[in-house]
């Protein structure tokens, strides 16, 4: 007794082990990818074919087209059979009678029996139950392991054994249900740019109308890639064997697969294609739509800040790399303002808004937007959007007004302009094997001598500053991947061809690598960025302290020196530099000015400059001067002070210039 309980406890534990094992893990993911909704719906289809087939014979001399579909979908009662298979209907927070009789009335009865079907193929796979008898092994344990057949992995049913119930496979799984279709899937792409896809069928035992599920599944790049594609996507339920799509877009790389479904099931999809791609070049991307202000704040130092909102654009062919935007101070008199004037900023192509700081009170300003992305090394830009707004203290929401307008001055239009010749050609930086990675390509001369190519690359400069050496490898291929790429940097490749007696001349070119956010934003894996999970970049406290003005006069002209001290600056912090910006704060209109004068000014001194000299000051007149202390650790805090010059009216009236002053030049 005492070694029958034994047995059966074995038998027991290693029936759940197999059940928790990562096997059974596996075929459950495998099974939600085979049952899809889109099967069961094309099953619910099938059936209302079925059942109207006499009708639809007598209309069509082939049932197994597009026409019987649609000659259901118009017919009166075979559309109420219909209606329950389409993808709009929920059944798990609704019951069929309160879907059905609000649709239809008075007679329902098809609608009814049509959402029943579909109710009871989304609980009970196909196939049928074993006899209690045969079950065995795991099977057979007098244990009660399921419910339903969805708590069983792949195709496996939940049957019952005489003693409980327990994942069994099914018998006649494949009774009366289609052959796959043959799995070489032929595409033509037509000149409209619909793409055409055929399959052929093995003779088909199937008495019931055939339905065929069509999928796919895409990824961004000049690469296929399937780890970085997408999930499988409906995209067709046909009769035919055939589709068109119209919606395929360039710089994808897809894959497609069929399931032939009747009323009784499928066999499941074919094995995924072979990667196509379109032929068309990609568009620019479109111009920003919804540019606007949605909110302004009134800083201590009477400077405002405005957010500014732009809605992404809707599936672009290529993600968005970086957006530009110019923004610049306007003036009534002027429509145009000198492009020496536009400020000008750079931001992710993943990000929607963006403050600008420091602008003045009541005062007019244009922004323009444009998005920029990449095809290879040919940059694509989209039309620029524009915004007018006033920064109007007694009207809380700017006024803001819209617009889009083509960018006169960039030739790139709707596709790609011709590449520059080069005897290199570099593809789009691509995240494989958990690093970055470009190709590069280049003409193979019909030389014999030439025997290998020598490849050097190395980055010229990156954003983070980070740098590294060069690196060499050597091939007999005409192509060659770049591994272990440095994000945001500008790489310089030279290839060589090496001959047996000498070598020929270099080839060299350029490439950009993408930012660790841009090849993040396009991939549903996580990519560690450099510098996650460290501690960040110590904070830079140098700051300039007792900033002081003197003014001289000379010939009726206002001349203003300003000097600063230091704080205590951190050891591995090297100043380099001194940002200084000085600018005249109007208080009274300024009618006799020109509409194009300078209002502020900024410079870069060298660190060893903590003086600056400015000539030509307005007299009686507020000046705000802002000096921050540049780093090789960042940028440090700014100190801002205002000055007003003495109450002296100059002779003439010059145009202010900035000159450094240099400290051995000076005058006691």
């Amino acid at each position: 007794m005492f070694s029958r309980s034994l047995k059966l406890c074995a038998s027991l534990c290693l029936w759940i082990t197999a059940l928790t094992s990562p096997g059974s893990v596996s075929a459950r993911k495998q099974d939600d990818s085979f049952f899809t909704a889109s099967i069961y719906r094309a099953r619910c289809a099938s059936r209302c074919l079925s059942l109207h087939i006499t009708r639809i014979s007598a209309f069509f001399k082939h049932s197994q087209n597009n026409g019987s579909l649609v000659w259901c979908q118009n017919h009166k009662q075979c559309s109420k059979c219909l209606e329950p298979c389409k993808e709009s209907w929920d059944l798990k927070e609704n019951q069929c009678q309160d879907l059905c009789e609000p649709l239809f009335p008075k007679k329902h009865y098809e609608c009814l029996t049509s959402c029943e079907f579909l109710k009871s193929v989304e609980g009970v796979k196909q196939g049928d139950c074993p006899a209690p008898e045969k079950a065995s092994g795991f099977a057979a344990a007098c244990v009660e392991s399921c419910e339903e057949d969805g708590e069983c992995s792949a195709v496996k049913k939940c049957c019952s054994n005489g003693c409980g119930h327990t994942c069994q496979l099914p018998k006649n799984l494949y009774k009366g249900v289609p052959l796959k279709p043959r799995k070489e899937l032929v595409f033509l792409e037509h000149p409209s740019g619909q793409l055409e896809i055929h399959w052929s069928s093995k003779f088909n035992i199937s008495v019931e109308p055939v339905l065929y599920v069509v999928q796919r599944r895409w990824n961004y790049g000049i690469h296929p890639s399937e780890d970085d594609a997408t999930e499988w996507q409906t995209v067709a339920q046909t009769a035919e064997e055939r589709i068109q799509l119209a919606d395929t877009r360039a710089s994808r790389w897809y894959q497609f697969r069929v399931a032939a479904v009747n009323v009784h099931g499928t066999r499941g999809f074919t094995a995924p294609s072979k990667h196509f791609r379109s032929s068309r070049d990609p568009a620019a991307p479109p111009s920003v739509a919804n540019l606007h202000v949605t909110n302004m704040s009134l800083a201590d130092d009477g400077l405002v800040t405005a957010r500014l909102n732009w809605t992404l654009p809707h599936e672009p062919d290529i993600p968005i790399h970086h957006y530009k935007v110019f923004w610049s101070w306007t003036v009534p008199t002027k429509s145009m303002v000198p492009s020496k004037k536009k400020q000008r900023k750079t931001i992710n192509g993943a990000q929607n808004w963006l403050d600008l700081e420091g602008l003045q009170q009541n005062s007019s300003y244009s922004v323009e937007l444009q998005a920029i992305t990449y095809w290879g090394q040919v940059r694509l830009k989209s039309p620029k959007s524009s915004l007018h707004f006033t920064t109007n203290q007694n009207n809380e929401s700017a006024k803001s007004m819209l617009k889009s307008k083509k960018d006169a001055t960039s030739p790139v239009g709707s596709t790609l302009t011709k590449r520059p010749s080069s005897a290199l050609e570099v593809g789009t930086p691509f995240y494989q094997d958990g690093q970055l990675q470009v190709r590069v390509y280049w003409k193979k001369r019909g030389d014999p001598s030439v025997s290998r190519y020598h490849v050097q690359w190395m980055p010229e400069y990156c954003n983070h500053n980070e740098t590294r050496g060069p690196e060499k490898s050597v091939t007999q291929e005409n192509y060659i991947n770049l591994p272990g790429l440095l994000f945001s940097c500008k790489y310089k490749v030279t290839v060589q061809l090496l001959k047996s007696k000498r070598r020929s001349k270099d080839e060299s070119t350029t490439f950009l690598t993408p930012s660790c956010a841009t090849i993040r934003s396009k991939t549903h894996k996580h990519i560690p960025c450099p510098g996650e999970g460290a501690a960040g970049h110590p904070k830079v406290l140098a700051k300039p302290e007792n900033l002081t003005a003197s003014f001289s006069i000379k010939d009726g002209n206002i001349t203003g020196s300003f000097l600063w001290g230091m704080s205590r600056v951190a050891p591995h912090q090297r100043i380099t530099g001194f940002q200084v910006t000085w600018a005249e704060i109007n208080t009274e209109s300024r009618q006799n000015s020109l509409p194009n004068s300078i209002i502020s000014q900024s410079q870069i001194l060298p660190p060893d400059h903590n003086m600056l000299v400015v000539s030509n000051l307005r007299p009686s007149t507020f000046y705000r001067l802002e000096v921050q202390v540049i780093t090789t650790g960042g940028e440090g805090p700014a100190t801002v002070k205002t000055f007003q010059t003495p109450n002296i009216l100059p002779v003439t009236q010059h145009r202010p210039r900035l000159r450094q002053h240099h400290p051995h030049h000076q005058k006691p």
